[in-house]
């Protein structure tokens, strides 16, 4: 049988930057409902009701997971749901390119950051995915010792900035896509 272990500096880093996406996600969506809520009825998945719902269920959700995958100890249930709800994402994104729908607000980041679905948020989501999959893995049982936290520290805060900087270009493209 296949026996797949990380070792637990990555899978940490890995819930880390997770935690943090799906904290941020939350947060933009709670300080807008009612932009979320259009975004929501947008992607024509839900039904009218559920979609109702969703405008509380979903960021709750986030926040809810992203907390869960920032504390250690309850990380790794939280990637599950961290990966369902990804790949919710995917599915939707991907449904609304398969009908030619590509002027729907991704929801991601809030009012200030509108940006239309694409190919690469599946791919951006895909690797979010990977994070959750690592996150879920078994680790070698070694305690963190003060020099692991050298890596962890940068590299989450490395991974974080990273994600903003593929957001924030995202965000342009759509922009210039505008002024054109």
């Amino acid at each position: 049988m296949f026996n797949l272990t990380f070792d637990p500096t990555l899978n940490l880093i890995s819930a880390l930057i997770l935690g943090y996406v799906f904290v941020l996600a939350g947060l933009h969506k709670c300080r807008a409902p009612a932009e979320f809520a259009t975004t929501l009825a947008n992607y024509k998945i839900l039904p009218e009701s559920l979609a109702r719902q969703g405008v509380y269920l979903v960021p709750v959700a986030e926040i809810m997971t992203g907390v869960a995958l920032l504390i250690p100890s309850t990380a790794r249930l939280a990637a599950f749901p961290a990966g369902a709800l990804l790949c919710i994402y995917i599915a939707a994104i991907g449904i609304n390119l398969l009908r030619g729908r590509r002027n729907i607000d991704c929801g991601c980041g809030g009012p200030a950051q509108k940006q239309a679905i694409s190919e690469w948020m599946i791919v951006r989501n895909g690797l979010l995915l990977g994070l959750a999959f690592i996150t879920v893995c078994q680790v070698d049982p070694r305690a963190l010792l003060w020099f692991d936290w050298l890596t962890i520290i940068p590299a989450t805060v490395m991974g974080c900035l990273f994600y903003n900087i593929i957001n924030q270009l995202l965000v342009n493209k759509d922009l210039l896509k505008s002024l054109a």
